[in-house]
């Protein structure tokens, strides 16, 4: 392996957290007017509706599936890490050589914003979803 390929790309930054939540209003207020984070956006999937919240550059996702999950228990409430990057697919590459596990492979959702995920498990299991924001490339930075 050459030193160019035992590199992730640049500017691949932590975004956020994300936990489950059983009642969204609840925790968004707890972590706005409680804690003081701004909320960055709200969106809705089909499987669940989340926000995403901010104290400076960290964050953390608040997630309420819409389906009969179980509701979120000390030990089940963890969801993801997300990791920003440039290159999702080179990023997803280099970590599969690092031990990781493809779940999702690099997809492009024009439905929001011209996103491009993908996820992948970590040596113990952990979900880390990778985005790259459509108009990252240009600007080498972001937030998801």
């Amino acid at each position: 392996m050459s030193e160019q390929d035992s590199m992730a790309p640049a500017g691949t930054i932590l975004s956020l957290g994300a936990i489950r939540v059983a009642d969204l209003a609840k925790s968004t207020e707890f972590y706005t007017a409680g804690c003081g984070f701004d909320v960055e956006r709200e969106f809705s999937t089909p499987g669940f509706d989340a926000v995403i919240l901010r104290a400076g550059s960290a964050g953390i996702e608040l997630i309420a599936p819409r389906d009969d999950a179980p509701a979120p228990q000390p030990g089940n409430m963890f969801v993801k890490f997300v990791v920003n990057t440039p290159d999702v697919p080179a990023l997803l590459a280099h970590a599969c050589g690092y031990s990781g596990v493809e779940e999702m492979p690099a997809t492009a959702l024009p439905e929001f914003g011209g996103i491009t995920i993908a996820v992948l498990r970590d040596p113990d299991g952990y979900r880390v979803e990778l985005v790259e924001r459509a108009s990252e490339t240009s600007r080498q930075s972001g937030d998801r």
